[in-house]
């Protein structure tokens, strides 16, 4: 029987975090053994879809988290801050999710201020690593495009 306290405890971490995010290490940490965390997940994403709401899971910089997205668009996202975003995950499958800042700045020029924009909204990230400054798509930014981003890849992108 699936613990109905621990399911609403998580559900609210989830619902009043200001990102929607939360790692699957602390929602392990929460529960009393493997069982429970097998038996709480399918019962998170089954109440999460009956409020209309998606749960997914997602890994960013070697961790594994848990966010909740919802259906439609985020009124803080312009359309053309949409596409960049879509030509970025494009071009993470295609040639790895290290997206080194400077060639970025180059191929994206025209749009740098949405890659900005992007940054402060959360759904990329900038890290500094020993070749330079890399971006990184956010668990927030692949949850806006769970259901498109395996089919997002350069070739597919460019026939638009």
């Amino acid at each position: 029987m699936v613990n109905e306290q621990l399911t609403a405890r998580l559900s609210r971490i989830l619902l009043q975090n200001q990102t929607g995010m939360v790692k699957e290490q602390d929602v392990r940490n929460l529960c009393s053994s493997n069982e429970e965390y097998s038996q709480i997940i399918p019962q998170l994403v089954s109440d999460f879809k009956n409020l209309g709401l998606s749960l997914i899971r997602t890994k960013f910089q070697g961790d594994r988290y848990f966010v909740v997205t919802t259906p439609g668009k985020d009124s803080r996202i312009t359309p053309s801050m949409y596409g960049t975003m879509a030509l970025l995950i494009a071009t993470a499958n295609e040639i790895g999710n290290d997206l080194d800042v400077a060639k970025m700045k180059k191929i994206f020029k025209n749009v740098w201020s949405d890659v900005e924009s992007l940054i402060t909204l959360e759904y990329l990230s900038l890290q500094e690593t020993k070749g330079g400054e890399k971006i990184e798509i956010t668990p927030i930014g692949k949850g806006a495009f769970k259901n498109i981003m395996k089919d997002l890849n350069l070739k597919t992108v460019s026939n638009l």
